[in-house]
C-alpha cells in the first residue's frame, strides 16, 4: 500500500506516537458565508419544480384523508405520540394552505436546506478544531461543502424530501439528531461555561422533542457518544469519562420517552424476539401472502439490504420507491450469505481503522451509518422491506466518507501531474466541483420527477419492481381515474388480483371501472368480492352503495353507507351519497341533515361539498342552512362569484335585504357586467321602496339582452309618479324584436297605464 493511501486510511499518529498539536489559520468570514448560501440556492433551484406536485401514495392517507388535520393544534398533541411533531407540522400546513401540496413540499425542501447548512457548520468547526494534524483537518473545508453538497443534491434523498410524509418523519428525525449533536460539540468545546449550560439545556429541549419525530431518534444518545469520542474527547477515555452523567442523562431522557409513548410491552417483545407483522396488502415478502414476518427472517434478509443502501450513493441509477424484493430463506442462502460476508469485512475494516487509530474519521462515517440504519436492519421486523427514504439519516456518516475519499482522490490525482502549477490547482478543483455540483443537481431533478404524477410515480415502480401486486393495482388506478383509460385499466387490476388473491383493493377497483363502463352486476360482484377479504372498508361499501343507487336499490344502498359511516363516521362522501338517496325518496329533511354533516362533521369541508348543501338548501327554502353555506364556501373561496350571489339570494329570500345587496355587491365587483347582479340588487332595493336606486342598477341593463327589464323599469317609474316615461319605456320595448309574449305584456301594461293616465 502506497504512502499516501496509508495516510488517508489512518491520517493521524498512532496511539505508541508523540500527538502532534496543530492548529490552522482561521478562515475568512466568507468561508462562513458564502458556500452554504450559494449551496442553499441552488438546492432550492433544483427542488423547485417540485414544489406543486401531487401527493403520492402514503401522503394520501396521511394528509388528505386524515380528517384531524383540520382541527388538532400544537397543544393538542404536545407529547401525545411518538410522531406528534409530523401531525403537527401536517396540521400547521393545513392551516395555511388547506390541501394545497405546495405548502407541505415548500416545508420539506426548506427544512433539507437547513439539515445540509448544520452539516456543513458541524464538519468545517469539528474537523478545523481537531487536535493532531491530519489530512481531515487540512481539507476540513473542502469536506464540509462536498458533505453538504452530497447531502443536498443527491439523487437518493428525493424519496425523503418529495415523499412529504416521510420527510415530516425521516426528515424532522435527522434535523434534531444533527441539531443535538452540533449542540453537543459547541457546548464542550465553547469557553464560555453560560454558553455552555444554554446549549446543553436546548440539547435536552431537542432530545425530549425528537422523539416526538420518528422511532430513530431512539439511537440519538449513542450517536452524541460517537460525536464525543471523535470529536470532543477525540480518543482521550479520560476526558469522555467526565460526561458520563450527561451522557446518562440522554439516554434516560431518549429512552424514557419512548418507553412512556411505545410502552414497556413493546420493547419486551422486541428483545424477545416474539415481535411479528404482518404484510401489507398487496406488497407481499414472505413465502405466502399470510405468513408473518419474524425478527430472525427480517434480520438475514437485511443484509442485502444495508449493502443496497450503500451502493445507491455510489450508483444512483435504477433506483424506485419500492423494490420487489422478498425475504431470504435462510442464512446460507446467496442473498443473504454473500451480502453478510461483505459487510463483515466492511465490520473487519472499522476494527482495524480503531486498531490502528482509535479516532479514525473513516471508521466515525461508517459507524454512523451502521448505527442509524441498525433499528430498521436488524431484529425489528418490518412489513417494508426495502425503501430508500430510510438511509436519510444515515446518509451524513456514508457521505461524509464518500466526501473524504473524493476530496483525497482530487488532491492525489493533481499532484500526479507534475505541469500542472500549484496556483492553478484551485482553479481546476473548483472547476471540477462546479461540474460535479452541476451534474449531481440535474440528476436530482430527473429524478424527482417520478413524483410529478401518479401515472410516473407508479410507472417508475412498474418498470423497476414487477413483482408487486400493489403497484399494478394502483398503476390501474391512475390510468382509470386520471386518464378515463377504464378498457385499459381492467388489465392491470386483473393482474394484480392475479398476484395475490388476498388484496382486496384491485377488486373494488376494477368494481369502480366496471360501473364506469355500465356493467353494474359486475361491479357489484367484484365490490363484494373485494368485501369479503376486507370487510372493514368504508370505501368499498360507499361504492358499493353508488351501483345499487344507479340501481334505485335504496334500501340495499342506505344499509352499504350506513356501513361505511360506522367504519369512519367523518367520511363526507357517505353522507354525500345517502343525501341522494333521501333526496329521490322525498326525505328531504334527512337529506338536509346528510348534506350538513358531509361538510360540518366530515371530510367535505370543501368547495364541493358547501356549494352542494347551500344550493339543495336554498332550493328547499332552507334559508338559515343556505345562509350558513355559502358563508362557509366564502371563507374556503374569497373570490367566488356564485358563493356571493347565492348568498345574496338566501338572504333576500329569507328578507334579510340590505345584507342581500351587501352579497350583491361583492359579487358584481368580481363580475362587473353580471346582469343577474344588476337585476337582483336593484328587485331588492324594490322591495326596500327604494325606487331611484332600483332605477340606478336597473337602467345600467343592456335591454337587447335582457328586455323583460324595461317592464319592471316602467313599473318603477309608474309608482314614482313619472307616467310619461314609464309609458316611453313600454312603448320603445314593444317596437323591439320580442318574443310575442312580453309584447303582449307590454301592450296589457301600456293599456292599464292608459287608463291610469284617464283617471288622473
Amino acid at each position: 500500500m502506497s504512502k499516501k493511501i496509508k495516510n488517508f486510511i489512518q491520517p493521524s499518529s498512532s496511539q505508541n506516537t508523540t500527538v502532534i498539536e496543530s492548529s490552522l489559520e482561521p478562515l475568512p468570514w466568507y468561508c462562513y458565508v458564502i458556500p452554504p448560501t450559494i449551496l442553499a440556492g441552488i438546492t432550492f433551484l433544483f427542488y423547485f419544480p417540485s414544489r406543486h406536485y401531487d401527493f403520492q401514495f402514503d401522503d394520501i392517507a396521511n394528509i388528505t384523508k386524515y380528517y384531524d388535520i383540520r382541527h388538532t393544534r400544537f397543544w393538542d398533541l404536545f407529547f401525545t405520540g411518538p410522531r406528534w411533531i409530523c401531525r403537527w407540522l401536517n396540521s400547521l400546513h393545513y392551516s395555511a394552505g388547506k390541501f394545497d401540496p405546495y405548502y407541505y413540499r415548500m416545508g420539506n425542501i426548506i427544512q433539507h436546506i437547513l439539515i445540509g447548512m448544520i452539516i456543513f457548520f458541524f464538519l468545517l468547526l469539528a474537523l478545523r478544531h481537531l487536535k493532531k494534524k491530519s489530512f481531515f483537518k487540512d481539507n476540513a473545508f473542502q469536506i464540509a461543502t462536498l458533505t453538504a453538497v452530497l447531502f443536498l443534491l443527491h439523487p437518493v434523498q428525493t424519496q425523503t424530501v418529495s415523499y412529504v410524509i416521510q420527510g415530516k418523519l425521516e426528515g424532522v428525525a435527522t434535523f434534531f439528531i444533527l441539531s443535538m449533536a452540533i449542540c453537543f460539540w459547541v457546548a464542550f468545546t465553547v469557553k464560555s461555561p453560560s454558553v455552555a449550560v444554554f446549549l446543553q439545556i436546548i440539547y435536552f429541549a431537542l432530545a425530549a422533542i425528537a422523539c416526538g419525530s420518528k422511532e430513530i431518534a431512539i439511537m440519538s444518545p449513542l450517536l452524541i457518544v460517537l460525536i464525543d469520542w471523535f470529536f470532543v474527547a477525540q480518543g482521550c477515555w479520560k476526558q469522555m469519562v467526565r460526561r458520563w452523567t450527561f451522557h446518562l442523562s440522554s439516554f434516560l431522557t431518549v429512552f424514557g420517552l419512548y418507553f412512556y409513548f411505545l410502552k414497556p410491552e413493546y420493547f419486551t417483545a422486541i428483545l424477545s424476539f416474539a415481535h411479528r407483522v404482518p404484510n401489507n396488502l398487496g406488497n407481499v415478502i414472505t413465502e405466502t401472502p399470510l405468513q408473518q414476518i419474524t425478527p430472525w427472517s427480517y434480520c438475514i434478509s437485511e443484509f442485502k439490504v444495508i449493502l443496497h443502501y450503500l451502493w445507491i450513493f455510489i450508483w444512483p441509477f435504477n433506483m424506485s420507491v419500492e423494490y420487489d424484493w422478498v425475504l431470504s430463506k435462510g442464512l446460507l442462502a446467496p442473498d443473504s450469505f454473500f451480502p453478510l460476508l461483505a459487510l463483515s469485512i466492511i465490520g473487519y475494516l472499522v476494527y482495524r481503522l480503531l486498531a490502528k487509530n482509535k479516532v479514525n474519521l473513516i471508521a466515525f462515517g461508517l459507524l454512523w451509518f451502521m448505527i442509524c440504519i441498525a433499528p430498521r436492519s436488524s431484529i425489528i421486523p418490518s412489513a417494508e422491506l426495502i425503501v430508500d427514504y430510510k438511509t436519510y439519516a444515515a446518509s451524513f456518516g456514508w457521505l461524509f466518507v464518500l466526501s473524504c475519499g473524493f476530496v483525497w482522490l482530487a488532491i492525489y490525482g493533481l499532484a500526479l501531474i507534475p505541469r500542472v502549477r500549484h496556483a492553478y490547482r484551485p482553479i481546476i478543483q473548483g472547476t471540477m466541483a462546479v461540474i460535479f455540483l452541476i451534474g449531481l443537481g440535474f440528476a436530482t431533478m430527473d429524478r424527482n420527477t417520478v413524483w410529478r404524477s401518479g401515472l410516473d410515480f407508479w410507472g417508475n415502480m412498474l418498470k423497476n419492481a414487477p413483482g408487486k401486486a400493489r403497484i399494478y393495482n394502483n398503476y390501474g388506478v391512475e390510468l382509470s381515474q386520471k386518464l378515463q383509460k377504464y378498457q385499459e385499466s381492467v388489465f392491470y387490476f386483473k393482474q394484480a388480483i392475479a398476484m395475490d388473491k388476498y388484496y382486496p383493493d384491485p377488486h373494488n377497483n376494477l368494481a369502480v371501472v366496471y360501473a364506469y363502463l355500465n356493467k353494474l352486476d359486475d361491479a357489484i360482484r367484484e365490490m363484494k368480492e373485494g368485501l369479503r377479504i376486507n370487510p372493514n372498508y368504508a370505501e368499498g361499501y360507499n361504492n358499493l352503495a353508488a351501483f345499487y343507487l344507479n340501481k334505485k336499490e335504496y334500501e340495499s344502498a342506505e344499509k352499504c353507507l350506513n356501513m361505511a359511516l360506522k367504519i369512519r363516521p367523518c367520511y363526507g362522501k357517505a353522507f354525500f351519497n345517502r343525501a341522494r338517496i333521501y333526496l329521490e325518496q322525498g326525505k328531504n329533511d334527512q337529506a338536509l341533515a346528510d348534506l350538513k354533516n358531509a361538510c360540518t362533521r366530515a371530510d367535505l369541508d370543501n368547495n364541493f361539498g358547501f356549494s352542494v348543501y347551500g344550493k339543495f338548501a336554498l332550493d328547499h327554502r332552507y334559508f338559515d342552512d343556505a345562509i350558513f353555506a355559502f358563508s362557509k364556501l366564502i371563507e374556503l373561496e374569497p373570490k367566488n362569484i356564485e358563493g356571493y350571489f347565492n348568498l345574496g339570494n338566501a338572504y333576500h329570500m329569507s328578507g334579510k335585504y340590505e345584507i342581500a345587496i351587501k352579497c350583491y355587491e361583492q359579487s358584481l365587483a368580481l363580475a362587473p357586467g353580471d346582469m343577474r347582479c344588476m337585476v337582483n340588487i336593484a328587485e331588492t332595493y324594490v322591495k326596500l321602496n327604494d325606487l331611484n336606486n332600483a332605477l340606478l342598477y336597473f337602467e345600467k341593463i343592456d335591454l337587447k339582452k335582457a328586455p323583460q327589464v324595461a317592464i319592471r323599469i316602467a313599473d318603477c317609474y309608474e309608482k314614482l309618479g313619472n307616467i310619461e316615461k314609464s309609458k316611453k319605456t313600454l312603448e320603445n320595448l314593444i317596437i323591439m324584436r320580442i318574443p310575442q309574449t312580453l309584447k303582449d305584456n307590454a301592450q296589457i301594461a301600456l293599456a292599464n297605464l292608459g287608463k291610469k293616465s284617464t283617471c288622473i
